[in-house]
């Protein structure tokens, strides 16, 4: 498995987790939007409905009472289209919706609820009731939520209208007051009887949400579709990097490797170069101190190797060492280690091997060579020397006590092997 396999699972993790609070903030927004897009409907609706109350209060009415004044009206004279802010507000909300409706919009809910309606189209509902009873006992200012509607959405906004004045009183307090064309379109009843300063009726809006919700939650579904798209390329990009980092890595691990490898490995024989065997001796010696084995160590030197050189000349030379290395490697036992010393010299390390055994694999050894046709017909002979382990010896004065043991050797008319003694 990868090194870097955990670190890109846990930073899928936190992708995961970014992405998926990204997506509900953005869903979350999207609603709120959707609202604050619904109360601004509403809103609009309300300003509009005061508009009218104040152009009907403010102009028309002061209008209706000059000409009366001015008998250019007859004093009774009374007409809700043009007196009545409330039908004429319901009127202007019922275009308005004809002209939404032409333009593909959903219409706006629209009412003045009331308790006591000369229109029986005004009575306020339970809801209503209740918030009209909060407007006038606790001054609730206005009053919102999210409601469902036979499977839609809306927004629906309630706010008070003015309370009532002395000029209000007019049509709504004692019916013997009001205009008597009033009194002959609603009766003595209903709108009647009222008290000043009082809350008589609320506007009830409701706002569509669908189209603002499906338009806020398309945008939503493109903020996070673009999120797990950058989010997917940026964890791409890791995964990328972190696989050719990571290669890079091994790359280098498998050179360092090789580097070390070829820094303790002799270029022309393969076998150990002298730097490697004293690093591999100091283990094996460590052990047959510790564990209290034997251990011998083999010098050998090829016979007359100059005259090889001056006759052949150093390719050959060169040859004639590779295949001596491959003689001994072919004929010592797994556990022990070749190496070249320097030279025509090589050094054996025989683990777990006494002297008598050592002696027996050297002289296996000097046959073989002595048996073994070289490159260009070429025999040669080989000389040994052996020193064995003693507990606290030097790593030096081994190898100084088998190179006299060599030295004898060569001494003795070379092509021998000689223990020291």
């Amino acid at each position: 498995m990868p090194r870097t396999r955990p670190s890109l699972l846990l930073i899928l993790l936190l992708f995961i987790l970014v992405f998926a609070g990204m997506s509900t903030l953005f869903h979350r927004k999207s609603e709120e939007y959707a609202l604050g897009e619904a109360k601004k409907q509403a809103l609009n609706a309300l300003l509009v409905h005061r508009a009218i109350h104040a152009y009907v209060t403010q102009i028309q009415r002061p209008e209706i009472y000059r000409l009366k004044e001015e008998k250019k009206l007859y004093p009774e004279y009374f007409s809700p289209m043009v007196m009545s802010f409330t039908f004429i507000s319901r009127s202007v909300k019922d275009q308005l919706n004809l002209q939404r409706e032409k333009q593909g919009l959903e219409p706006i809910y629209f009412k003045l609820a009331s308790l006591n309606p000369r229109n029986p189209i005004n009575s306020a509902d339970a809801l209503e009731s209740a918030l009209l009873k909060r407007m006038n006992r606790d001054g609730l200012e206005e009053y919102q939520e999210r409601v469902d509607i036979e499977g839609k959405p809306f927004l629906y906004l309630a706010v008070p209208i003015e309370r009532s004045n002395a000029g209000c009183m007019k049509c709504h307090g004692d019916p013997k007051n009001a205009p008597a064309e009033l009194v002959a379109m609603y009766g003595n009843v209903a709108g009647f009887h009222e008290s000043a300063n009082t809350i008589r009726a609320m506007i009830s809006i409701r706002a569509p949400l669908s189209g603002v919700l499906a338009n806020a939650h398309r945008m939503a579904n493109i903020l996070t579709l673009v999120t797990l798209l950058v989010l997917s390329g940026i964890y791409v990009l890791i995964v990328v990097f972190s696989m050719r980092l990571e290669a890079q890595q091994q790359r280098i691990k498998a050179q360092n490797i090789e580097l070390s490898r070829l820094s303790i490995t002799d270029a022309l024989t393969g076998t150990l170069n002298r730097l490697g065997i004293q690093a591999r001796m100091d283990e094996l010696i460590s052990a047959a101190q510790r564990f209290h084995h034997p251990l011998s160590v083999l010098l050998l030197d090829l016979d007359h190797f100059k005259n090889i050189n001056d006759h052949y000349g150093h390719p050959v030379g060169d040859e004639v060492l590779t295949q001596f290395a491959d003689v001994l490697c072919a004929n010592v036992r797994g556990s022990d280690v070749v190496s070249r010393w320097g030279g025509e010299e090589f050094l054996i390390i025989t683990p777990h091997l006494a002297q008598e055994k050592a002696l027996q694999l050297a002289e296996k050894l000097r046959r073989a060579v002595a048996q073994t046709r070289f490159t260009h017909d070429i025999q040669i002979t080989t000389s040994i020397g052996i020193a064995q382990y003693s507990p606290g010896t030097p790593v030096g004065e081994l190898i100084e006590r088998a190179d006299r043991a060599l030295y004898q050797a060569k001494e003795n008319g070379r092509n021998r092997v000689v223990a020291e003694t």
